[in-house]
């Protein structure tokens, strides 16, 4: 009886010997990307400050997403380690499309898209460098092979650190781009650097990209068939396909923002620091108006308790002047109720673009429609655009510049300069990625 005491005693102490080896995997794999196997997208942790739900959390690129049973905790895990978790029942059990994506990931080439090659390695000198330190500027080639990466990531080490470090600017297939890493070390010959994006998470937005292309055009082509005058009725099945279009198209561009959000947050940034601009509003867009196309009576009743009230498909044009209006919202009234409409992301100058909606009425007379109150949205859009753009010329400049002194022979003066660009592409690139992951914040909050 001791005997066997013992043996359930000690199959219990293993039991909970394999969940805490299980646990701490999950501890150590969903935290800081300091390890260098996974690239992109910032961990669920920072996700969740975001406010992304449990099924919006995206995974690192090897990584699969598992829910913890008794808590809902998200956690991004290996394959194999799903499959356990989800098995003992310690994770919920994998839908039909995990257990799809665990097949294809263990099936995948685990091979890097791209590589990094050492051009030259520089003592940083001067009075950017804190006391204490001795940093190095590790110059580099980042190149790709057939596929796109969105944000090229890469894993530097040496004998006394390692970071992760993105580079802010897509690399195009079968290219390379010169850039640079700041990174301490006693010997400089101990640097070394790998890319770490396998292309995955590219594949994603480019599939998502495409997907939003193609209901845009469907859209488009839908639209084209809506009367352009009250004299003809519009076809009640083709607004329906219309707005159903509409609403797949929605949910595609939300997934596509989180995808750049969680993949523009710079290492070592914490997410729920950046400071993204509120979706507030301001006082009507200029150059903005909408006119009625048509209002026809819908055969859905709104669930009311008043007889005289109905429900009405409408359509109209909202037109720019000189100006491109961003995230145009249209706001319909009727004397019983007010519908705000948003358009797709842009119109462009001196051109329309066709909404449809629902409303319900007691009388169709009273339904109008009016350009609403966003030109602050509109503003912080088109600022963090713009402010986009500068600092990609600036970090495009800063790389060709330090391009063109590494390929020659330096002196003490080149060096100190190759330096120094390499502080000031750092810089850049932060603040870049910063501002990205704020315009498709922004762009989330108004969805």
């Amino acid at each position: 009886m001791a005997r066997m005491l013992i043996v359930i005693q000690l199959k219990s102490y293993m039991k909970s010997i394999n969940y805490i080896a299980l646990f701490l995997s999950i501890v150590l794999i969903s935290g800081a990307f300091s390890y260098p196997a996974f690239a992109d997208v910032i961990s669920p942790k920072q996700q969740m400050k975001l406010d992304f739900t449990a099924e919006q959390v995206i995974c690192a690129e090897e990584l699969v997403k598992i829910i913890k049973s008794s808590t809902g905790m998200v956690s991004c895990v290996k394959p194999a380690t799903a499959e356990k978790l989800s098995q003992n029942g310690w994770a919920e059990q994998l839908s039909e499309k995990t257990v799809a994506e665990i097949k294809k990931k263990k099936s995948d080439d685990d091979k890097s898209a791209g590589t990094i090659k050492k051009i030259l390695t520089l003592k940083q000198t001067g009075k950017n460098v804190k006391a204490g330190t001795i940093g190095y500027a590790y110059i580099f080639d980042a190149c790709t092979g057939s596929k796109t990466i969105k944000t090229p990531t890469i894993f530097v080490t040496s004998d006394s650190e390692t970071k992760n470090v993105k580079l802010g600017s897509m690399l195009n297939p079968n290219s390379c781009y010169t850039s640079s890493a700041i990174i301490k070390a006693a010997d400089p010959n101990s640097i070394t650097a790998i890319m770490l994006n396998k292309g995955g998470i590219s594949d994603k937005i480019e599939s998502l990209e495409d997907q939003i292309a193609d209901l845009k055009s469907k859209i488009s082509t839908a639209k084209q068939k809506i009367p352009k005058s009250d004299e003809q009725s519009p076809n009640p099945e083709n607004l329906n396909n219309i707005t159903s279009l509409k609403k797949e198209l929605k949910n595609l561009q939300g997934q596509l923002q989180r995808f750049m959000m969680a993949l523009y947050v710079p290492p070592n940034v914490k997410a729920s620091e950046i400071d993204i601009p509120k979706s507030i509003t301001g006082k009507p867009l200029e150059g903005l108006n909408a006119e009625l196309i048509s209002v026809t009576e819908s055969v859905v009743k709104p669930e009311s308790d008043n007889a005289d009230l109905k429900r009405f498909n409408v359509v109209f044009e909202a037109c720019t002047g000189k100006e491109s209006v961003r995230l145009p919202i249209i706001a319909v009234f009727s004397d019983s109720d007010q519908v705000n409409v948003k358009l797709i992301n842009r119109i462009i100058p001196n051109s329309c673009q066709v909404g449809i909606t629902k409303i319900n009425a007691i009388d169709s007379e009273s339904i109008i429609t009016q350009a609403s109150d966003n030109s602050a949205i509109s503003k912080q859009i088109t600022k963090l655009e713009k402010q986009i753009d500068e600092l990609q010329n600036k970090l495009d400049t800063e790389r060709s510049t330090l391009n063109e002194l590494v390929s020659k022979k330096l002196d003490s003066t080149g060096e100190e300069l190759a330096a120094q660009k390499a502080l000031n592409i750092g810089q850049l690139r932060t603040d870049l990625l910063e501002s990205r992951t704020k315009l498709y914040g922004l762009m989330l909050s108004v969805q």
